[in-house]
């Protein structure tokens, strides 16, 4: 096989040294009809077949094969032909000859020279954000665990914002669109999103869809408009799946060790400025510069950000909780039965009623467990003194050692009344300042005066205020003279008549 070398050699021979092709037939080596092909052609053209190589077993079962495949286009992805099957279909059910290598290779060039063709696309700035969810794992106080990514990019600069949450839930999705617009400063004219179920409840024809009504709160708030992806279709908003995977090989690897999502989504914050400034994918300009140039062509922030939460409306039990997310927590128990509206945030959750926020606690995204303030049972002890005993809300000693130390010295000196004296000391919890009872306590367990009388005793003590200099503006007659030095017998008329000698 000649090389560009041969090749090279033997046109310098004819057309710089002027022989002719029989001289460099007969110096090279070659056939006369190898130096007429280098003479044509300036580097081997290598081999070029005039027509597809016969394939007389396959051949007329191809439309057959391209009918099966385009009908698996409507079906779901794991139910779909292999080459393997459509092998044995053709086999058993049409009596092909042929091999299964046959097959394969067929299907691998149709994929090859059939695939979906695509515009180049071109957004304006501000125009268009992608969003999407992505997953990945981190080291969770000394635990993997899985977390759920929330991802957004801006079409025109690139720039992005990747924040970590526990769930894909509505609230979390919520929270992640007033972070990123805080982050970017100002809000896209449009979002790109797939049909996720956060956004979308029923898909339609074409671009119908039946949207989730606490994403239209969202949507409404900060006035963006909409555009979903036809099912199955990610490539429709590349940008975002693009950076759902860049988020993964790059800000999560190696698996971050953090003490709390706080910590990770501070870290993931950082790798997101950090990326301002590379340049945008083809352009000359850093993302940092280019979102600076959106910027003014944002929708506006609203005044306030949107409370990124999911709403419930419930009836509290008649143990004094309100279930959410299978989750039961605690309200004061003056709310019992009482119609009440919970608030779900990512952190938190609160509980309202008439108009007010009765309790709020930190949100547990674990099952079936209790979230429970003993602060809201102290009422019903008065009630109900045998609570203290075996009530879920008072295990554990949530008061601190101070409060368990109390207990065990009241018990032990008064027996069965040192429990109603100890119920005594918590219910001051609902007439003193939380803070000062904590601190009364302490006080007297510190001096072993291990009663409820003085506890009692100490909150209500009030030290005696003491002028700190003596007033005499309205006694000129006692005011300083110049000397310094008055004389004794001024003051006897303070004393009573009878008195003074």
């Amino acid at each position: 096989m000649l090389d560009v070398v041969d090749y090279e050699r033997i046109r310098r021979m004819v057309q710089i040294e002027g022989k002719t092709q029989r001289q460099a037939s007969e110096e090279s080596g070659h056939s006369r009809n190898m130096v007429a092909k280098a003479l044509a052609h300036s580097s081997p053209p290598g081999y070029r077949r005039q027509k597809p190589p016969p394939r007389p077993a396959l051949d007329s079962f191809l439309s057959l094969i391209d009918a099966w495949v385009e009908a698996d286009r409507q079906q779901p992805r794991k139910q779909r032909h292999t080459g393997t099957r459509i092998y044995e279909r053709l086999r058993d059910e049409y009596g092909f000859t042929g091999s299964v290598s046959a097959v394969r290779r067929y299907l691998a060039q149709r994929k090859q020279t059939q695939g979906e063709v695509f515009f180049p696309l071109q957004f304006d700035a501000g125009e268009e954000g992608q969003v999407d969810w992505g997953e990945a794992w981190c080291i969770l106080n000394g635990v993997e665990q899985k977390v759920f990514l929330f991802c957004l990019r801006l079409c025109y600069s690139s720039v992005s914002y990747v924040c970590a949450y526990p769930q894909e839930n509505q609230e979390c999705f919520q929270d992640g669109h007033v972070h990123a617009f805080g982050f970017f400063g100002g809000v896209p004219h449009q979002l790109a999103y797939d049909n996720l179920k956060s956004a979308v409840i029923t898909v339609g024809q074409g671009q119908d869809r039946r949207l989730n009504l606490d994403f239209v709160k969202l949507r409404s708030h900060y006035l963006f408009e909409t555009r979903f992806c036809n099912v199955a279709s990610g490539n429709e908003k590349g940008h975002v799946e693009n950076l759902v995977k860049h988020s993964q090989r790059t800000f999560m690897t190696p698996l971050p060790c953090v003490s709390s999502l706080e910590a990770l989504n501070t870290h993931l914050e950082e790798q997101c400025r950090k990326e301002l400034d590379k340049k945008a994918p083809r352009r000359e300009e850093t993302r940092g510069a280019l979102l600076e140039e959106e910027r003014s062509h944002f929708l506006e922030l609203p005044p306030t950000p949107f409370a990124a939460c999911r709403q419930q409306s419930t009836f509290a039990s008649k143990q004094a909780t309100v279930r959410f997310d299978t989750n039961d927590y605690s309200l004061p128990v003056r709310w019992a039965y009482h119609s009440v509206q919970v608030k779900g945030f990512v952190n938190w959750v609160e509980i309202w009623t008439t108009q007010q926020c009765v309790a709020t606690h930190s949100r547990s995204y674990e099952r079936h467990q209790y979230v429970l303030d003993p602060f809201h049972y102290i009422p019903l002890l008065e009630k109900k003194p045998g609570g203290i005993h075996h009530g879920r809300p008072f295990k554990g000693e949530p008061w601190g050692e101070d409060f368990a130390c109390m207990r065990r010295e009241l018990e032990y000196r008064y027996e069965g009344e040192g429990t109603r004296k100890y119920i005594d000391i918590l219910l001051l919890f609902t007439c003193y300042p939380v803070e000062a009872v904590r601190q009364a306590v302490s006080l007297c367990v510190k001096r072993r005066a291990f009663s409820d009388e003085a506890v009692h005793s100490i909150l209500d003590y009030q030290p005696p205020s003491f002028s700190p200099t003596l007033d005499l503006s309205d006694r000129p007659d006692f005011q300083v003279e110049s000397t310094g030095i008055r004389p004794a017998h001024e003051y006897d008329v303070l004393l009573p008549e009878e008195g003074v000698s």
